[in-house]
């Protein structure tokens, strides 16, 4: 794939997952932590859906879920169902993510629910890749953030190939870890060679794959503070009000998107 072939105009299909866990899985996921709710889900998922139509009013919604989990009749969203274990919730997402990207057509873009969209993301994929992920300098844990990652439209072939090694990575290092935390453990051993002292963006080759990195700072912003996210980021195109910064949602929503003039 060439830049000249590159397609970004195309309409772009905003996909979220979601499935109702049991106070088991939950209790496991709050040993690891405890900052994780679930209160509200389905308004979080219309809102963060809401907030991707401000820009791209032409985006399809798509939810991926089990087959038992309820949401409320929506015309504009789409719930796509695979067999998955409500027990390992992340390594489901990973599966549902996969299975998705082998029947895809066009530009996808995967995101948590408590994100909300805050500008236009078609330029994104105006440049080459397979697939895009979001990194942070400075966290050595998790320098990549699953929160939202992209992909390219034009070359979703090579895109389920790295979903693919994701998912085989994770299921043979880190099962232990497919309630929370196993999908980021696997992509930072996935890309040690890679030097995220930096904050721009930037390609990366995995075996014959391209995938693109772009900086948290403006494609999944939070505040350095866990419990306060209650300021104005303009510059920032996408918001992860992950954790405690979930109350923040919200009013962010309705003070500074909801009834804003789009930017481009």
């Amino acid at each position: 794939m060439t830049g000249s072939n590159v397609n970004s105009t195309q309409p772009i299909t905003f996909v979220t997952f979601y499935m109702d866990v049991t106070d088991q899985t939950m209790a496991s996921i709050h040993q690891t932590t405890s900052t994780i709710t679930v209160t509200e889900p389905h308004q979080y998922i219309q809102t963060m859906f809401a907030s991707a139509r401000r820009f791209h009013p032409d985006c399809r919604a798509v939810v991926l879920s089990d087959g038992d989990t309820y949401f409320p009749p929506c015309a504009d969203i789409e719930i796509i169902r695979y067999e998955l274990d409500p027990q390992q919730p992340m390594l489901s997402r990973s599966i549902a993510w996969l299975a998705y990207l082998r029947a895809a057509r066009g530009h996808t873009v995967f995101l948590d629910s408590d994100l909300l969209i805050n500008g236009d993301l078609s330029h994104v994929f105006a440049e080459d890749f397979a697939a895009a992920l979001t990194y942070r300098d400075g966290d050595s844990k998790w320098p990549i953030n699953a929160g939202i990652n992209f992909a390219q439209g034009d070359d979703l072939e090579a895109a389920a190939a790295f979903h693919e090694i994701w998912l085989r990575e994770f299921r043979a290092a880190h099962l232990k870890q497919s309630v929370w935390g196993g999908d980021q453990d696997t992509l930072r051993e996935l890309f040690t060679a890679v030097d995220f002292a930096r904050q721009d963006s930037f390609n990366w080759r995995l075996g014959d794959i391209d995938i693109r990195f772009l900086p948290c700072a403006r494609y999944n912003f939070s505040t350095a503070k866990a419990h306060k996210m209650d300021g104005y980021y303009p510059d920032a195109l996408v918001l992860h009000f992950k954790g405690k910064r979930k109350p923040y949602m919200f009013p962010y929503w309705r003070k500074h998107i909801r009834d804003k003039s789009v930017r481009n």
